[in-house]
């Protein structure tokens, strides 16, 4: 007798169990994320001069990520976004508030934001580019390890 109310007790259990996973399952909804692609238009590029106010590496809420040059230019501020791998690599690009630059690139919308996208950064006779003509950021050393990843595949 002991074995069959066991067994029952532990069927019983398992049948709550089985059921009560089903009436939790839409209870929680994941939350939606969604990257939004800031759009580079090639045919929008303008050259922009300026001193740099400020070099925002760490973002505020509502800010794209990575490293902004904050610019005073004669049209007014202007939000540069640059990144952060033009600090890595061989040649890291080194600028201070209170120098002045010349940036290319172009105006986009961010987050309801206004934000220029920079491609290339001119800092005294120094040109770094930034972005590719696309509009996407450069990586230093992938060009690089992509051309060793093909010379390796072709050497199989």
């Amino acid at each position: 007798m002991k074995k069959v109310l066991g067994g029952l007790g532990l069927l019983s259990l398992l049948a709550i169990s089985v059921l009560a996973v089903p009436s939790y399952a839409g209870n929680t909804v994941p939350p939606k994320r969604v990257a939004t692609v800031p759009r580079y238009n090639v045919s929008k590029e303008v050259t922009l001069e300026g001193t740099i106010r400020s070099v925002v590496s760490k973002p505020t809420v509502g800010m794209a990520l990575g490293t902004h040059l904050m610019l005073a230019t004669s049209k007014g501020p202007v939000d540069a976004h640059i990144g952060d791998f033009v600090f890595k690599g061989s040649h890291p690009l080194s600028v201070a508030a209170g120098q002045s630059v010349k940036v290319t690139g172009a105006m986009t919308t961010i987050k309801n934001k206004e934000i220029f996208l920079v491609r290339t950064i001119d800092t005294g006779g120094h040109l770094t580019t930034v972005r590719t003509e696309r509009g996407f950021l450069i990586v230093p050393g992938v060009k690089g390890r992509i051309a060793q990843t093909s010379e390796k595949e072709g050497q199989r």
